[in-house]
């Protein structure tokens, strides 16, 4: 791979996890609850203040240990270059959670729009992700280590890990300050429908693939979005 192909493949993660970034904190400043992925973290936060990006990457540190006890000798290279990403990740959530603190402030109605725009600005920032085809996040790498472990599908084990996230995030809440923390509609709200924007959004955000990564073909030519609803 060209060094200028690496380059344009990294800028594509970047922007799709500024974007992914953004839609996260939309979301979490809602006040209606943040997203499975989060929710550890926004507990985390409410217990021992730290900031919601600092304990994302706490967070996903852990995941990249699982994931060296999980896949053992399949370990990889690839594996651990999930870990820089993830220190830009922190601090894109940090900065957008303060420029969106006012979004808190506004009428609920307003606010679940907000919601709904924060999701769908996740989705696309995820798609893009997908289709830069650089590294994962250790968010999405615990998910395919335990896949290619169990052998279960991806969707699945997405679904188990977000929901030990969000149990998590309960009894750190429940135990640590009496009360559950960060998880509300918007939590159901955002597992639902994250997924769902993420297939509408898929294809428009596939035609930016020869953008950031190298020229399509008439066989790689829908690559990325099959790969995308793979993942999904």
């Amino acid at each position: 791979m060209s060094a200028a192909l690496w380059f344009r493949r990294c800028l594509g993660f970047c922007i799709g996890m500024c974007f992914s970034s953004l839609g996260l904190a939309l979301i979490t400043n809602t006040n209606l609850g943040t997203t499975p992925i989060t929710s550890l973290p926004v507990a985390l936060n409410a217990l021992v203040p730290l900031s919601i990006g600092g304990y994302t990457v706490i967070v996903s540190v852990l995941f990249i240990g699982v994931e060296k006890l999980i896949l053992g000798k399949h370990f990889s290279l690839a594996n651990i270059l999930q870990m820089p990403p993830v220190f830009l990740f922190g601090l894109f959530i940090d900065c957008w959670m303060d420029v969106t603190a006012q979004v808190g402030l506004l009428p609920y109605w307003e606010r679940l729009c907000v919601l709904l725009s924060g999701i769908a600005v996740l989705a696309a920032g995820i798609n893009l992700q997908v289709v830069s085809n650089a590294v994962v996040l250790p968010g999405e790498g615990i998910v395919l280590a335990l896949a290619f472990r169990t052998r279960h599908s991806f969707g699945s084990i997405k679904t188990l890990v977000d929901s030990s996230l969000v149990a998590s995030a309960a009894l750190v809440g429940w135990f640590g300050l009496g009360t559950v923390v960060g998880l509300r509609e918007g939590t159901l709200v955002s597992a639902l429908l994250t997924g769902i924007f993420a297939r509408m959004l898929g294809s428009s955000v596939s035609r930016l693939a020869p953008l950031f990564a190298a020229p399509a073909t008439a066989d790689n030519a829908d690559a990325p979005l099959k790969e995308a609803e793979a993942r999904r």
